[in-house]
């Protein structure tokens, strides 16, 4: 048995070396429909405990799981065979909605092989672009200029959204340019209604809520600070739980010990982010993922 056991486990990494990481399946039937919620800690997190490499994540996982009889011969073939263990099979067939901060997250994911976007991960996002405007009577006229464009035209983001091919998972992260005029109270309730006129429009969409990142000690722009920030993604955290939802704590792996961002990931020292910052959004998604897949 154990020799059986270790030529299943060989065979296993040999699949893994010799296929792409670009490959996606269907996700495990077996997977729940709850999503993990990230705690809020009110500290930073430490950045060392992130694997760069989510197939190596999984790989050491099921070998494990399996050596030690978690799971059976017929549940390993099946998540080897889903072609879940990709870096980014878990991120096909969704979107990213959001503003600058996402446009930034777009752009690295443009720029760096070792991103969790595939050809069909979507970003619909835009400079300026808020939660508030997006749900407003007005959002194609007076806040056309910053309401995000799919196949170059500007329409309502849940229109958007359901002309996407295939699309079943929903990330979205704003908050930035709604607390400069809303209270956190007020954001989250923007955000709840546009999510849910996202997921009435397109029906099955498994929602992931991204936190606010904080941003420059010291900065303050009518409402939006640091601290009601921190407000906003515990009211944001407490949302998810209560709708099922996914909350992916990105926020507290760019903090610093001052609950404000990092110098280093500052791209202006305002609010904006760099690529280094962005390295850390990847990381904090990708295991993220690895939660989902094997909790």
């Amino acid at each position: 048995m154990k020799k059986y056991t270790n030529s299943v486990i060989a065979l296993f990494i040999c699949m893994l070396i010799l296929t792409p990481s670009t490959v996606y399946a269907e996700e495990l039937a077996y997977m729940p429909a709850f999503s993990v919620i990230q705690p809020i800690t009110g500290a930073a997190l430490p950045n060392e405990n992130l694997s760069d490499s989510l197939t190596a994540r999984l790989n050491y996982y099921l070998v494990d799981s399996y050596t030690n009889g978690n799971i059976d011969e017929q549940q390993f073939n099946e998540i080897v065979s889903s072609g879940m263990v990709s870096e980014n099979a878990f991120f096909a067939n969704s979107v990213f909605v959001g503003d600058s901060l996402t446009v930034g997250f777009k752009e690295y994911c443009q720029t760096h092989s070792d991103s969790i976007a595939s050809d069909s991960t979507y970003f619909l996002a835009r400079v300026s672009s808020s939660a508030k405007a997006a749900i407003s009577g007005n959002a194609l006229t007076a806040h056309a200029d910053i309401m995000p464009k799919y196949n170059g035209k500007v329409q309502y983001i849940e229109d958007s959204v359901s002309q996407m091919p295939n699309v079943n998972k929903l990330f979205i992260c704003y908050g930035m340019n709604d607390l400069t005029s809303s209270t956190p109270e007020q954001f989250v309730d923007d955000l709840q209604t546009l999510i849910a006129r996202i997921t009435t429009k397109t029906p099955g969409l498994q929602v992931y809520v991204i936190s606010i990142p904080c941003i420059m000690s010291g900065v303050n722009n009518g409402r939006l600070n640091n601290k009601n920030i921190q407000t906003a993604n515990i009211l944001l955290q407490n949302t998810c739980t209560i709708n099922g939802w996914g909350f992916i704590n990105i926020a507290e792996h760019l903090m610093g010990t001052d609950n404000s961002i990092r110098p280093e990931y500052s791209s202006d020292k305002y609010v904006h982010e760099n690529s280094r910052a962005y390295k850390i959004w990847n990381r904090v998604l990708k295991d993220y993922a690895f939660m989902e897949i094997t909790k």
